[in-house]
Formats: C-alpha cells, sequence, structure tokens
C-alpha cells in the first residue's frame, strides 16, 4: 500500500484554491454541488485508462447493501503521482467523499478517500481542481530552443476543459442546434469508447504527453490519450481526392516564420471536444509556435464548419516541456450502467 506521504500528496497544494480556478469538465457527468459520503470496503479497484473506477461495498439511506461506483483519474495520470494498482486494496475500510453522478444514484466521481490508518489520497477537491503530478520541464537541448520537437504537456488546467481558450460556439446555426440537442453527452460521449475524437481534445489532455519528432519528410505527433498518432505530410502542398476520414483527418504541413502550420480536411462527423460537434466538412488549421521568452508551446487553432457554425472555431492550448516519457495508454471501453 502507498505510504502516509504518498497518499496525502496534494492535499496541501488545494487548501486554498478558489472556486474561479476550478476545473469543471466534469460537470456533464457529476454534480460539482453535490457531495456525496460513502463509507464502506473496497470491492474491486479497475486501474485502467480512460478512467480508473473503485467499486465500494455499503448501505444507501435504506440500509439496504449496495456497491458504489466511483471514477478516478486515468490509470496513466495517476502513475504519474506515484500510484499503482496497489492504491486500494480488496476488503480494507474506506471513507470517500466525491461528486454525485447526475444519473446513476450509486456513481461518483472520487474526490477524497480516507483509508483505515488514517491517511488520505485526495484526486479532486471541494471546489473541483483536480490533483496532477507536477512537471518537471528538461532543460532545452542545445540548439532547440524554439523547436516544436520534443515531449510536451498541459501544465495546468486554467482555460477549462480540452478547448483552451476558445471562441465562436455562440455562432452556432439552427442545424447545429438540432444536432447538439439530440446530442446526449454521457451516452454519446466518444471518450467512453476510447475514440479520440479530434485533434483539439488531444492537444486539451491534462497530465498526458504530446510527442512531437521529424522523419525525412513526415512530422509524427503522437498524442498519448487514446495512442493516437498523426502523420503531417510536410511535402505535399495539396490534399489528395482519395482520403479515407479519420478522427484527424489528412494533414499537411509547412513552416512559416518558424511556426508550423499544419492544415488538416477529410473528417467524418462527429464531436470536436465536449458538446461541440461538427460535419464531415469540417477544416482545421493549426499554428505551433514555441514562445521564446517562456519556452512554453502555443497551439492555435481554427475550425470552419460553416454548416454548424456561420463563424470561424478557434481556440489555443498552451503546453510546456516535459521530461515525462511517453506510456502506452491502451485505453479499455466503459460500460455505462443501464439506467444512464
Amino acid at each position: 500500500m502507498p505510504t502516509v506521504t504518498q497518499r496525502v500528496i496534494g492535499l496541501s497544494l488545494i487548501l486554498f484554491t478558489s472556486l474561479a480556478n476550478a476545473h469543471h469538465g466534469f460537470a456533464a457527468h457529476y454534480d460539482p454541488e453535490k457531495i456525496i459520503r460513502i463509507k464502506g470496503t473496497v470491492k474491486q479497484f479497475d486501474f485502467v485508462n480512460p478512467h480508473a473506477v473503485l467499486y465500494i461495498e455499503g448501505t444507501n439511506e435504506s440500509d439496504e447493501a449496495v456497491v458504489y461506483v466511483c471514477a478516478l483519474q486515468a490509470r496513466t495520470q495517476l502513475v504519474r503521482r506515484g500510484a499503482d494498482e496497489t492504491l486500494f486494496t480488496v476488503g480494507e475500510s474506506i471513507t470517500v467523499e466525491g461528486f454525485a453522478a447526475r444519473r446513476d444514484p450509486l456513481g461518483c466521481e472520487f474526490g477524497t478517500g480516507q483509508f483505515e490508518d488514517g491517511s488520505i489520497f485526495t484526486m479532486r477537491s471541494r471546489v473541483g481542481e483536480t490533483i496532477f503530478a507536477e512537471n518537471r520541464a528538461p532543460p532545452s537541448p542545445a540548439g532547440a530552443t524554439g523547436s516544436v520537437f520534443g515531449n510536451w504537456i498541459r501544465p495546468t488546467l486554467s482555460g477549462g476543459g480540452g478547448m483552451g481558450r476558445s471562441t465562436g460556439q455562440d455562432s452556432i446555426t439552427p442545424t447545429g442546434e438540432r444536432a447538439r440537442a439530440a446530442y446526449d453527452p454521457i451516452r454519446d460521449n466518444p471518450v467512453v469508447r476510447c475514440d479520440p475524437t479530434s485533434p483539439v481534445r488531444n492537444w486539451g489532455a491534462p497530465g498526458l504527453v504530446t510527442s512531437i519528432r521529424q522523419v525525412n519528410s513526415q512530422i509524427f505527433i503522437y498524442h498519448e490519450s487514446m495512442d493516437v498518432t498523426r502523420t503531417i505530410e510536410m511535402n505535399l502542398r495539396e490534399h489528395p481526392d482519395d482520403i479515407e476520414p479519420s478522427n484527424m483527418g489528412h494533414s499537411i504541413g509547412r513552416f512559416e516564420n518558424g511556426s508550423l502550420v499544419i492544415e488538416s480536411v477529410g473528417f467524418p462527423a462527429g464531436v470536436l471536444v465536449g458538446s461541440t460537434l461538427h460535419t464531415g466538412d469540417m477544416t482545421m488549421t493549426e499554428r505551433l509556435t514555441v514562445e521564446p521568452d517562456t519556452g512554453a508551446l502555443e497551439v492555435a487553432w481554427t475550425v470552419i464548419d460553416p454548416a454548424y457554425y456561420s463563424a470561424p472555431l478557434t481556440g489555443t492550448q498552451t503546453l510546456a516541456r516535459t521530461d515525462q516519457k511517453v506510456a502506452r495508454y491502451d485505453c479499455v471501453p466503459e460500460a455505462l450502467p443501464a439506467n444512464l
């Protein structure tokens, strides 16, 4: 079992976190205003991606025996905090304080757990701030200043969700409104099926590494989230006519004033991120620039999809260099409760 020191890591970091800085990307699934307290014993712990899952045998308000199901961070994110499959032990008593699921009376997102020995493990604070491993930025290699190549990670949750700082959603058309009204953010969520969704979501995945490298005339962008590898063709100026639609699209690139510009087409209709949908006619432009003062990688993206939005969707996401090594994600599709 982890030591007391390991379990309380992060708790002192969030005691004074303000609500204004809280991350509320989980609000479609869980109620940030409804705290649930569960006391019972550990029945099972699934240490998997995209979410580790803790099963707790306890009782409901009618004193009936029930099993609560609480979601945690992805296995990869927990590993980077020093946790492993022994974080919870079957048969051990535990008291969990978390956020109640909106549709499943026995569901929750794990917030803080107190173990038999009094030690504590915190994943998300009461104000919604999630704890991730502290990033250790390596020194820039000689001659690499300003280079987009290397390993990158989202340093904080500021900006909210996978969209980063974004604009344009208010230009949604009547056709786009109808599509969004028919979309169920839980049952239709592609992440449940281990679907990589879109480049925008993968740039914004917190606590997960993105690696960028070039081999001859191709640049490869590997997003640890969902084990996505994107191929950017640097020797093409036009997209071929026979593109097979894919979530990452077909991408061609060029360097422009030190920035890597990526133009992508060939997406199937789907989800950009969250509940922001797009058609199969969507086009995307990404500009990757290393900020000279901070060394951070700024990813600025523009989406054109006139059937759903009368104006461009735009956004930015900032990543920091990291010495974290790329890990396999090996996503396991989630099983939704029958009553959802």
